[in-house]
């Protein structure tokens, strides 16, 4: 359990004050009720729970009930009791295991600390140990609690510190200080006075304790999930009593609470104890709690608070520019890429944004009613809440605004954080940002201006400190791209009055790192060398031309995943869009005078970008049509994401010919494709493997493109294979669509494929350093 066990505290007290608030536990009306009562039925039975009783009478009292009543009574019981059940799966351990009751510790405080010593003490565990310590502050900050060098620092600063540092640091520590204890006439030390509650200290360490072993039990024994969360809670600490002494077996006989030795899923302490397998899980409850996420997932993944006549009504507005009678808003979720690219779950970032324009839309509800006369516009996409505010519009409106954004942003962090589907140390407060203008080029250039700024308010367009900013950063962007043109003059780096596309997305996706960046460009564009001042002014220009590129308008959003593709699919992501559109938004503010100009030809580039992009999305579905039999798939493109949902399973003959399909074209390697098998039976599996294939093709292509010919790689379209049910674990096979005209060596073709499997192993590492076990390996 641990970070599970944290999760279903809160899950508790979610249902506790649901209880409260309808007076009684007999209301069925809600969705949010319905959904529980559901989701809990939905399980019981996928278990078979009902088996369970029928097999071992005597458990009955100790199962889960499903409708609402119970689930109130047995969250308030958990709630309530939850401590006392622990302390007493422990010492019910502890008899399974011979330990003499005089040897007890009496108090559940006492089991805890004699519990994580052991734990730390275990050198054959250290390293489970100290990767679930680096995920947790509070277990840092116990290993240094007796150390004056560390224990002063801020969470901030120890968060920087490996666990594994201070973990060597801890012991010399006790070493030294156990030298001293020894000195002659040096008193003893006494023990605290024992007691039956828990510090915060020590909740965050059971929390820890719980992590380790939880998981394991319910991998092992998946009728975990059949028992009251308060019995799941002394199933757990009747585990953590089990390896305080590592070589001691569970017992056969699990009495009352300890069931699932009982039911014959005997569980050595060493594997309870491995980490392997549970770490990923154990990561993702502290990310987003399952019932959360799931939940989440399923009320906000296709919400959408405007309609495509909403959204073409404010686009029609929008397109007339500037406007003195009419008050544009714009909110962006401003950290949409990185929270795609860390969190690895587009089907949550997605909802994440949505549940954020719920509750900012009920805001503006809020104002439409304190203001009878004023005239709301709306509209929304995948990234974006847009208003047009016209007729009344009273004095105080932008106050009003910044207030309805405020309190936006501060549910969203506190619902966030109170289901700990962010950490506490996370930002979420900032991701999204604002700006308002007299159109909307000048709300979406304040919006994005709002990222420079270190408070996170409603930024105005006619600011003066903005103008003045913004038109001092665009002097230096044209100081900047006349000196690369100077440097760069004599190169095929050099395209119209910037520079090529390519350039754009190798220095975008290296960004902050010298090295890849200086490499990767000597490598497409045949350079010799290239200064490292060079570099480090393109990561300038690049990032600061992005920052005036506009938002993209969509009357109709489609959501593009994989939820219903039980018949396997693929995912194919568009490479090099990002790039054409920093390549426009560069070009047009290099024939532009004013910041004015700058927002006009700006949006005049984007829209030929769209003209493009659209074209090669119509590409990608006559391909995907001619390459399989008719019906066989059904494709949905979303922004620069499109799927493909398999009616019946894909063979290996059919992926090469979409693969050969995409590169014998001009958009030959300007696609990137991860199919995933039939039969992978959870929904947020199939989307997370599809992302993790498309990562895969990222690290694979970057680390080609300074080792093979451009032509040659422009000229390769990757689909990883994902060969797996299980996220995280499996075989993935390379799959090569190559252009007509291009030949491999046989040299080229052993490095593609070494490449492949060093990409396989950085995915693995990356996952290894956030905590999550990751064993993907090359078919």
């Amino acid at each position: 359990m641990g970070s599970q066990s944290h999760a279903v505290d809160i899950y508790s007290a979610g249902i506790t004050a649901l209880c409260s608030q309808t007076k009684s536990c007999s209301s069925q009306q809600s969705d949010f009720v319905k959904n529980l009562v559901s989701t809990c039925e939905i399980e019981v039975k996928a278990l078979d729970c009902e088996g369970l009783a029928k097999k071992y009478p005597e458990m009955q009292s100790s199962l889960r009930k499903c409708d609402f009543k119970s689930q109130c009574q047995q969250s308030e019981e958990n709630l309530v009791g939850q401590d006392l059940a622990c302390l007493r799966g422990y010492k019910n351990a502890l008899v399974d295991t011979g330990i003499a009751l005089k040897d007890m510790a009496v108090s559940l405080g006492d089991f805890v600390e004699s519990s994580w010593d052991s734990f730390k003490s275990n050198i054959k565990k250290k390293n489970e140990f100290i990767r679930q310590c680096q995920k947790s502050i509070a277990c840092k900050r116990d290993l240094v609690k007796d150390d004056h060098r560390y224990n002063r620092l801020s969470d901030e600063e120890l968060g920087k510190l490996s666990a594994s540092f201070l973990y060597v640091e801890s012991q010399d520590m006790k070493a030294w200080k156990a030298s001293l204890d020894r000195a002659p006439g040096r008193a003893p030390v006494r023990p605290p006075p024992r007691d039956d509650s828990l510090t915060p200290d020590q909740r965050h360490k059971m929390n820890d304790l719980m992590a380790m072993v939880g998981g394991q039990i319910k991998e092992q024994y998946h009728k975990f999930s059949c028992y009251k969360p308060l019995i799941q809670a002394e199933m757990a600490c009747y585990a953590v009593g089990n390896v305080i002494d590592p070589t001691i077996l569970f017992g056969a006989a699990f009495k009352g609470a300890r069931l699932a030795v009982a039911a014959g899923k005997a569980i050595k302490a060493e594997e309870a104890l491995r980490v392997e397998g549970t770490a990923a899980k154990s990561f993702e409850v502290m990310r987003a709690g399952r019932l959360t996420r799931e939940n989440l997932i399923k009320d906000f993944l296709t919400y959408s608070p405007t309609s495509v006549a909403d959204n073409e009504k404010w686009i029609a507005l929008a397109e007339k520019g500037v406007n003195s009678k009419v008050r544009f808003l714009d909110v962006e979720n401003s950290q949409l890429k990185t929270l795609n690219d860390t969190l690895k779950d587009k089907n949550l970032v997605t909802s994440l944004t949505n549940y954020h324009k719920k509750l900012l839309f009920e805001k503006i509800e809020v104002l439409k009613k304190e203001f009878p006369n004023l005239k709301v516009e709306q509209y929304s996409d995948f990234k974006s809440s847009r208003f047009a505010f016209s007729g009344d519009i009273p004095k105080e409106f932008e106050t009003k605004l910044q207030k309805a954004f405020k309190e936006t942003n501060d549910e969203f962090t506190t619902y966030l954080k109170a289901e700990k589907i962010v950490r506490d140390g996370d930002a979420s407060k900032d991701w999204f940002r604002a700006g308002v203008g007299q159109s909307a080029e000048q709300a979406n250039v304040a919006a994005r201006y709002s990222r420079l700024e270190a408070e996170n308010k409603l930024q105005n367009y006619s600011q003066a400190k903005l103008t003045t900013e913004l038109t001092s950063k665009l002097n230096s962007i044209e100081k900047s791209r006349q000196t690369l043109r100077t440097e760069l003059a004599k190169t095929s780096m050099v395209d119209g009055n910037t520079l090529h596309a390519d350039a754009f997305d190798i220095v975008r996706k290296n960004a902050g790192d010298d090295k890849k960046v200086a490499e990767a460009l000597k490598q497409r564009f045949a350079l010799s060398s290239l200064p490292a001042s060079t570099v480090k002014e393109l990561q300038i220009y690049v990032k600061s031309s992005d920052e005036f590129s506009p938002g993209i308008f969509v009357p109709k959003r489609e959501v593009a995943n994989l939820n219903e593709a039980a018949k396997g699919g693929f995912s194919a992501d568009v490479i090099g869009l990002g790039a054409s559109n920093i390549k426009g938004t560069a070009e047009a503010l290099a024939r532009s005078k004013n910041l004015d100009q700058v927002l006009e030809e700006t949006r005049k580039a984007e829209k030929a970008v769209t003209v493009e992009f659209q074209a090669q999305k119509k590409y990608f579905e006559d391909v995907v049509r001619r390459s399989v039999d008719p019906g066989k798939l059904k494709t949905i493109c979303s922004g620069d994401d499109c799927v493909a949902i398999a009616v019946k399973p894909l063979n290996e003959s059919d992926k090469k010919n979409i693969l050969n399909g995409l590169a014998d074209s001009k958009y030959s390697g300007k696609f990137r494709l991860a199919f995933i098998p039939e039969g992978v039976t959870d929904v947020s599996a199939r989307n997370t493997l599809s992302t993790h294939g498309e990562s895969v093709e990222k690290i694979l292509r970057s680390s080609l493109s300074t080792v093979m010919e451009p032509r040659k790689m422009q000229g390769l379209t990757f689909g990883l294979d994902m060969n797996t049910q299980t996220v995280n674990s499996g075989s993935i096979k390379l799959l090569i669509g190559e252009a007509p005209g291009v030949r491999l060596t046989t040299q080229e073709r052993a490095l593609i494929q070494k490449k492949f499997e060093q990409s396989l192993q950085e995915l693995n590492q990356g996952f290894s350093s956030k905590g999550i076990t990751s064993t993907y390996r090359a078919n």
